[in-house]
């Protein structure tokens, strides 16, 4: 599945709806479920908010790919990119009150596979069905 979706967080929850879906047709464990919801709404928020800048004229492209042992989610938006390497590291005490950061953090912790492409741009997720991958 691929598709553009308006920059508008009302689509957020019904978009991140039907992903769910289609994992619990599959008969993906709960707790992995959690971990993908989780992961795949803090994508989509970044790059409506951070990566687009909230701006009603941009869309984000959101992709899918289910197979029996693994989803792989790609997220992009139209924004100008960044560097996840230079995001500060949330878990440092200088940084537990920071904002920058934390989204990030918890989609590499919940994910298996976090890669960035585009500048920035896209984040492509995996995350296996299999516990070994954990």
């Amino acid at each position: 599945m691929r598709t553009k979706i308006d920059n508008d967080s009302h689509l957020l929850k019904e978009i991140s709806k039907q992903l769910i879906a289609r994992l619990k047709e599959t008969g993906v464990e709960e707790d992995i479920i959690f971990d993908i919801h989780v992961g795949f709404e803090e994508a989509l928020r970044n790059a409506m908010i951070h990566g687009n800048q909230n701006d009603p004229s941009k869309k984000v492209t959101v992709g899918y790919d289910l197979t029996d042992k693994s989803v792989t989610i790609s997220v992009e938006d139209e924004g100008k990119g960044f560097d996840p390497e230079m995001l500060p590291d949330p878990t440092r005490q200088e940084n537990l009150l920071k904002e920058s950061g934390r989204g990030v953090y918890m989609m590499k912790h919940l994910m298996d596979d976090v890669t960035y492409e585009n500048g920035g741009r896209k984040v492509v997720m995996v995350k296996h069905f299999d516990r070994k991958h954990r």
